[in-house]
């Protein structure tokens, strides 16, 4: 009888135990697990872009603009390099090559960005250009730099009376804001009051102390911005032409082709 006894207490005890184990496990809550966020690396606005894909480009912040009048059928694009016959434009007979491979491909010989004559819709009168290729919106500060590489054509636009070609290429800087405005006609330039460089000026013939006829590095140092440093500016490619076309403009002197650009460095120290 008395082992009875302790064995009837012992299983009360045993399922005692386990009614309150099953209790605590019942109203136990597990706290939510916690998973940190990504710390993403700080942006320092330093980027380079080689536009091999440049159908990316406005996903990127880049931005297109053609104040060109009348406005043709391409500003900035893809780069420019391909044979063009010049019986076709009622020249003397022949075929050309118009362009350049990129400086530095990695698809094809199309791997940069370029801008040329038909940005004007008006080629053989006198037309004039304003085509634009705006950076992201970047934080700058006096002594940054912009280091990018950039060529011209210099083949004969008309091989009937031996004239050669006269590009020119500006790079501006917005340091007051973020926004991408030039204005809207070809002789404003919006936002974009500061000019880093001029290829040239003077419209002088390419390679003979105009734009240059090779690939060149050109790099510049941005000063001048008021305080110091702004949180967000930009800078932009503008081909830019006055009173030119296919035979010189009204003063049969401004012969525009086209110019490239690759390799673009922008160093946010």
């Amino acid at each position: 009888m008395k082992k009875y006894y302790q064995l009837t207490v012992a299983f009360a005890l045993l399922t005692g135990l386990i009614l309150f184990t099953l209790s605590c496990v019942r109203d136990y809550k597990a706290e939510p697990t916690v998973v940190p966020a990504p710390v993403s690396p700080v942006p320092t606005g330093s980027f380079t872009e080689s536009f091999d894909s440049n159908g990316d480009l406005t996903k990127k912040g880049w931005v297109f603009a053609n104040n060109s009048d009348p406005i043709g059928e391409a500003g900035w694009r893809t780069g420019r390099y391909e044979q063009i016959s010049l019986a076709n434009k009622k020249l003397t007979a022949g075929v050309v090559t118009v362009g350049f491979p990129a400086y530095r491909a990695k698809n094809d010989p199309h791997d940069f960005i370029s801008c040329d004559i038909t940005a004007c819709g008006n080629q053989t009168g006198a037309g004039n250009w304003s085509a634009w290729l705006i950076s992201p919106a970047v934080p700058m500060k006096n002594g940054d730099s912009l280091v990018f590489y950039t060529i011209s054509n210099d083949i004969l636009v008309d091989p009937t009376n031996g004239l050669a070609t006269t590009d020119r290429m500006e790079v501006r800087l917005n340091i007051t804001n973020s926004s991408a405005f030039v204005g809207g006609d070809t002789a404003s330039v919006g936002s974009f009051t500061k000019v880093l460089y001029d290829s040239n000026p003077s419209f002088v013939l390419n390679g003979a102390g105009g734009h240059p006829t090779v690939w060149t590095r050109v790099a510049r140092v941005i000063t001048g911005i008021p305080g110091g440093s702004v949180s967000s500016g930009r800078f932009a490619f503008r081909y830019y032409i006055h009173d030119g076309g296919l035979y010189g403009g009204s003063a049969l002197t401004t012969f525009p082709s086209v110019v490239g650009v690759d390799e673009v460095q922008f160093k946010h120290f």
